[in-house]
């Protein structure tokens, strides 16, 4: 894959205790490299409110702020304070020249599975990997799993090999001491260890005879393919005692397993899901003051505790995998600027998004909102509102992501640029 040139939640009881068991990943002593970026991609399904923490839009007639909310400021960021929502003021406070807002971001549609495929890919098509898809794949054959889904969107793509899900419930832990047998309507027996390990070998001496009579290079790209999961399952059936891909669902677990992922070099990718609570979650066309607040609390106070748990946890390269993480924190769309008759808020295209830890330069807010609550057009060289820049979109923000590890995003994303300035 070509490169371009770089330019010059939560306690960490469950990771501690594991560390007693895990086995040690030997640390490379040498400086981090955009290659060794990690990314966990924060997915709020549904449609966040901006103006809950990142739109300060208090001086627009035309939004409805909500009650008892001020402008808040930390460092260069400004932010919506409210005393229901204490986590986000200490989470700027804490990490604020870490993390860079990204505001007016455009994602072309208020339908819900197509603003998540446009946000994720860049486009509606279904068929385009994900930016944690292509980013996982770039280094796919340092990682069992490169792109680890705990909970929420994927898609893979034509890079399916680089991508897995531990499933709602725990079938991946299933499928690997093999107890999802159990839900077959009949009985089944597995094989024995020794005859696993037979029809194994056979399965890769097979796959290396077809490699080297392919048809085709789609033929011998698929054999390939096919050899590295089998390559894979053999390395994770391994690990499947020093690591629980369960976890109760919560952002807590998820981000637990996550950080666990990372520091064992299971993933270099991982996307897990907060869809807030209550009956509609993030959805909020009734109420949307009241149900938006907790909501956001609650984020912020499990973004704290994964930075934390990161900062804590030793790198591969540098002291902590917080130096070599990015977390993505979106939501499909955003909420219109004013409340309907239910004092909810409606489907929007327009939102933010926000990344917090390594690969990119904090302590910074790109983009805004104009008079009507469209994004504003930045300048993709300086980051600046600029009359004669272009808006942000979610392709901005995948062109962004990708060249923070080399990738090229001309490879994936046609004439669409990253924010220069904001490369560290």
């Amino acid at each position: 894959m070509g490169t371009m040139k770089r330019r010059t939640f939560l306690q960490g009881s469950a990771l501690t205790a594991g560390a007693l068991t895990l086995p040690l990943v030997p640390r490379v002593a040498r400086a981090a490299e955009p290659g060794d970026l990690n990314y966990i991609f924060v997915f709020n399904s549904g449609g966040y409110d901006p103006t809950r923490v990142f739109a300060t839009e208090f001086d627009n007639r035309n939004v409805d702020m909500e009650s008892g909310s001020e402008l808040g400021s930390v460092g260069n960021i400004d932010f919506v304070d409210h005393a229901a929502r204490p986590s986000v003021r200490s989470f700027f406070e804490s990490y604020g020249d870490r993390s860079l807002v990204l505001n007016g971001m455009l994602v072309r549609s208020i339908a819900h599975d197509i603003c998540t495929m446009i946000a994720m890919t860049g486009n509606s098509s279904g068929t385009s990997p994900d930016w944690p898809a292509v980013l996982a794949s770039d280094r796919r054959d340092q990682f069992i799993l490169p792109h680890l889904v705990l909970g929420g969107p994927s898609y893979p793509g034509d890079l399916g090999v680089a991508v897995a899900r531990t499933g709602q419930s725990g079938q991946l832990d299933e499928l690997l001491s093999g107890e999802a047998l159990a839900a077959s309507d009949m009985a089944v027996t597995g094989p024995s260890r020794p005859y696993e390990g037979v029809m194994d070998r056979y399965l890769e001496r097979r796959a290396a005879a077809r490699a080297d009579y392919a048809a085709s290079a789609l033929g011998a790209q698929l054999t390939a393919d096919f050899s590295h999961t089998l390559d894979q399952a053999g390395r994770l059936k391994d690990m499947q005692y020093l690591v629980d891909f369960g976890g109760d669902g919560s952002l807590t677990s998820a981000s637990e397993l996550a950080v666990e992922a990372l520091r064992m070099r299971i993933a270099r990718c991982i996307t897990l899901q907060y869809s807030g609570g209550g009956a509609t979650g993030w959805d909020t066309h009734g109420d949307n003051d009241d149900q938006q607040s907790p909501m956001w609390e609650t984020l912020f106070s499990g973004l704290s505790g994964l930075v934390q748990l990161l900062e804590r946890t030793p790198g591969a390269v540098e002291d902590s995998l917080l130096d070599e993480t990015c977390i993505v924190v979106l939501s499909e769309m955003g909420r219109t600027p004013q409340l309907n008759a239910f004092n909810g808020k409606d489907h929007w295209p327009y939102t933010s998004a926000m990344l917090v830890g390594a690969g990119f330069n904090g302590d910074r807010v790109i983009g805004g909102f104009d008079d009507s609550y469209y994004g504003l057009p930045v300048d993709t060289t300086t980051g600046d509102i600029a009359d004669s820049g272009e808006i942000l979109s979610a392709e901005t923000l995948g062109a962004t992501l990708l060249a923070m590890a080399d990738v090229d995003p001309d490879e994936y994303l046609n004439g669409i640029a990253p924010i220069d300035s904001v490369l560290a």
